[in-house]
């Protein structure tokens, strides 16, 4: 009995401690947090149009979307994400170009990735998360699709 006591007590108080944690977490975020409007994303990908490929295929229909977000144990890491959504009946292979800066040893440096993706139908990838970069000084990316 003492132990049923002692287990209920516990639940208790993880309860309580459970619920004031998002209150918190939302606040200690946004005070960390850097704002948004300082960090531009540049998407520079060649204008979709609605021209037939080489092979005669119509285009890739897909849309594009990147953010800043914050991780880490103290929310203090800066992530920059692409995500790539499909609105294709057919699976999609897409490459993806990214431009940015991070600081290293106070020193700022330049960054370019390129990643290669396969998009099904209807599904959204996240094609990569950079870490460390310089949020300030923006990004621009690129994304290229065409049907499989």
């Amino acid at each position: 009995m003492r132990y049923l006591l002692m287990l209920a007590g516990l639940c208790v108080v993880s309860a309580t401690c459970t619920a004031d944690e998002p209150a918190a977490a939302t606040s200690a975020a946004s005070a960390t947090a850097a704002p948004t409007a300082a960090a531009p994303i540049t998407d520079v990908s060649a204008t979709k149009a609605d021209q037939p490929s080489a092979d005669g295929k119509p285009p890739a229909r897909f849309t594009t979307e990147a953010k800043w977000d914050t991780a880490g144990y103290n929310n203090d890491e800066i992530v920059y994400t692409i995500l790539v959504k499909s609105q294709d009946s057919r699976i999609i292979r897409c490459t993806t170009s990214l431009q940015g800066s991070y600081y290293e040893n106070g020193a700022k440096q330049s960054v370019s990735d390129r990643q290669l993706s396969t998009v099904f139908p209807d599904q959204q990838v996240q094609v990569g998360n950079w870490m460390g970069m310089d949020q300030q000084s923006g990004a621009t990316y690129a994304v290229h699709c065409h049907p499989l």
